[in-house]
């Protein structure tokens, strides 16, 4: 007989290596992390096993425990069947083991809590999925169901999504004795039902950061007052800083805290009411330019580097001695000179801004406009907006 040599194959062969687990599913307990997240269950614990039988999933505990009587002394007793709506392969019907305690007769179930919530079929890599989705892109119920059907062949209705993210339950993260004493304070409009309401923030200078929140019908200065009160009791108070409110003013006066106006509302309310009164009323040539002189020189003070150069301005202002009138003396004599001390304390120490522009930008990037006109209830508002303030302090932590 010829003896002939036959080389293997391995140029065919795959490059894998296999294990025992790929061809027996009831060993795929054992698979690694990274098998799991395919599967949408990369959050389970290590004591919930995922299996595969006879086609179905199937979960069981590694350790069974009595929640009765903490007995380890268990027995299998029966499966039952449950839909469950998992990320990237949607709904499957699962198994889930049933046990028997044998100390005292308790029939119980597997553990799924790292998985699912109890009465929900939607797990928790879902979930978690959708209110990224809105956190990061602020998307529409049906924009998110779009995303979920078209990237991770999920379909689930538009209303489920909505108690979802009514549901989530992120909360300030905060000790209380952490905060720095310096603040800024604003409200923001909604609308519920078609009713303005008003959402009160305070913010922290130093943590960057919202700190608290209240949403209220009236801005009167008692709601402002108690809002504030309540929000800084223990606390360091040092500074707040707001517009031109007058219930804000009313409310702060009574904290016995420093107030300062911010400089952007401050300018901004000035050139208003310069343009309006030229506008309604007929001005000569020779009173227009010392209206613009007196408002270049309040500007000056305004953007003044220092307290002894913003003092000795607003001294040269007093002395330029402006013709008296009902306009002049309401500009001077009735809002710069009484509030120069809330105009010059950002000059006094570098942890003021000098304007409200973190706080606005934290309200236009959490809820634009075209948000906050159309909520129509409480909860929507608050968990919405809690959600999306999450994700501004992942991005923006010192």
């Amino acid at each position: 007989m010829n003896k002939k040599k036959i080389k293997a194959p391995y140029q065919d062969m795959d490059l894998k290596e296999y294990k025992l687990f790929d061809f027996v599913l009831e060993f795929s307990e054992f698979r690694q992390f990274d098998d799991l997240s395919r599967f949408g269950c990369e959050n389970i614990d290590n004591n919930l096993i995922r299996l595969e039988k006879r086609g179905k999933i199937h979960f069981k505990n590694k350790i069974t425990i009595c929640p009765t009587c903490n007995s380890t002394h268990t027995v299998k007793n029966g499966t039952y069947e449950r839909k469950l709506i998992f990320l990237r392969i949607d709904e499957k019907l699962c198994t889930i083991q049933k046990y028997k305690c044998k100390k005292c007769g308790k029939v119980f179930y597997t553990n799924l809590s790292s998985l699912v919530y109890d009465n929900s079929n939607i797990t928790l890599p879902v979930i978690d999925c959708i209110e990224n989705l809105y956190q990061i892109y602020g998307a529409s119920l049906h924009k998110i169901q779009f995303d979920l059907k078209q990237q991770h062949k999920i379909e689930i209705s538009h209303q489920s999504i909505e108690n979802i993210l009514l549901s989530s339950n992120y909360k300030f993260k905060y000790d209380n004795w952490t905060y720095s004493g310096h603040y800024l304070f604003d409200s923001l409009w909604v609308k519920i039902n078609g009713v303005w309401n008003y959402l009160l923030a305070l913010f922290d200078v130093k943590l960057n950061t919202l700190v608290s929140i209240k949403l209220v019908e009236s801005e009167d200065s008692k709601t402002i007052y108690q809002f504030l009160h309540e929000s800084l009791r223990n606390q360091k108070k040092i500074s707040i800083g707001t517009d031109l409110k007058h219930e804000y003013r009313e409310a702060i006066d009574k904290l016995n805290v420093k107030h300062h106006f911010c400089r952007f509302h401050v300018k901004q309310n000035l050139n208003k009411i310069f343009k309006d009164y030229i506008y309604q009323n007929q001005v000569t040539d020779e009173e227009n330019e010392i209206l613009t002189q007196l408002k270049e020189d309040i500007y000056e003070i305004l953007d003044a580097e220092s307290v002894v150069d913003a003092k000795k301005l607003r001294d040269k202002l007093i002395n330029n001695k402006y013709p008296e009138n009902n306009f002049i003396n309401k500009i001077l004599w009735k809002f710069i000179i009484p509030n120069f001390n809330k105009l010059i304390i950002p000059l006094e120490n570098s942890n003021i801004p000098l304007t409200n522009n973190k706080i606005e930008n934290i309200f236009q990037k959490i809820f634009p406009k075209h948000i906050k006109r159309r909520m129509k209830i409480e909860k929507g508002i608050l968990s919405r907006f809690m959600l999306k303030l999450n994700y501004w302090n992942v991005n923006n932590v010192n």
